[in-house]
């Protein structure tokens, strides 16, 4: 038998393996939640409105739902906007924004191999996204919203990969581009089920619509560093041939190789492979600026000295 005070002692550890239990539990459970918070806002004025995005829901679920939560937009045309970007009714919104989240993460440099405190924090800052809801005019009973006939009767604007359409790709050269691209991304449709051929079109002209766009991102990103890069030297450029201004002469000599061609033409001279064209550029206006200064310090003892 135990006696009390035992006893006591037990349940002063059993307490805290039982919290550590709950509080292991609790930690697990947030990385089993597929849903994230979505916050509508409306152009005209109406109160935001909160609703959660399931990882199955497709943007015209999320147009029922923004019309059972405000009954007085229940005949209004919805249109939903993210990022100056149209959403299509077929597009799967929760795919579609993490898929969207990762490749600006990606364009801005950021590591992929995080440790679990950063992932945490970034996961809880995205937790809250914004939508945009544009308010249309009111839906005739004989109109149906998003309809086939009126798609049928539009002149869409080429999406996806038909947009290479406008730089020269044939048709068969896009269908190998696509054949190879969705290949290759065939993990963004398995958690998806389709129910018309539609949603599946418009889910995967999304896809399409976002790899181009980062690759459009990841050239803007290159061309600012490059700029950077080039400002950066003429800026090196000019300290150094101001602060050292004969130094540089001595590596900025291109030597003519001994090698001569039958015809008895010279062998064309080398760049120099010290400074860049930029460098050399910014040496010799350090170089100037260094003369003047020395010139202008000269004239003024010499007036000092005259007085």
């Amino acid at each position: 038998m135990l006696s009390e005070k035992v006893k006591g002692k037990q349940r002063a550890v059993d307490v805290p393996q039982a919290a550590l239990n709950a509080g292991q539990s609790s930690s697990s459970q947030p990385e089993q939640e597929t849903a994230r918070d979505l916050v509508v806002r409306f152009t005209e004025g109406a109160p935001d409105l909160t609703i959660s995005v399931e990882k199955q829901d497709s943007v015209r679920e999320i147009k029922k739902r923004i019309r059972d939560g405000r009954p007085e937009l229940f005949n209004r045309r919805l249109r939903l906007i993210h990022s100056g970007r149209l959403l299509t009714d077929g597009t799967f919104l929760y795919s579609w924004l993490s898929s969207l989240e990762e490749r600006q993460k990606r364009a801005h440099g950021e590591e992929s191999d995080s440790n679990a405190v950063k992932t945490a924090e970034a996961a809880a800052k995205a937790a809250t996204t914004w939508i945009h809801c544009s308010v249309g005019p009111v839906i005739e009973p004989e109109e149906a919203e998003e309809g086939e006939q009126q798609q049928a009767t539009q002149i869409k604007p080429p999406r996806g990969f038909d947009r290479l359409t406008a730089v020269g790709f044939s048709p068969e050269d896009i269908e190998n581009f696509r054949r190879q691209f969705h290949s290759q991304s065939s993990a963004n449709y398995l958690d998806h089920d389709f129910q018309t051929e539609e949603e599946y079109d418009e889910h995967a002209r999304a896809l399409e619509e976002q790899w181009i766009d980062s690759m459009d991102d990841a050239g803007t990103a290159a061309i600012s560093q490059t700029s950077v890069s080039s400002n950066s030297s003429v800026l090196q450029g000019i300290l150094l041939g101001f602060f050292f201004p004969f130094l540089p002469f001595f590596f900025m000599r291109s030597q003519k190789p001994a090698v001569f061609w039958e015809d008895g033409s010279e062998q064309e001279t080398t760049s120099n492979v010290i400074f860049s064209r930029r460098m050399q550029m910014g040496i010799a206006v350090g170089f100037f600026a260094n003369l003047v200064f020395g010139v202008w310090r000269y004239l003024l003892d010499s007036g000092h000295q005259a007085f």
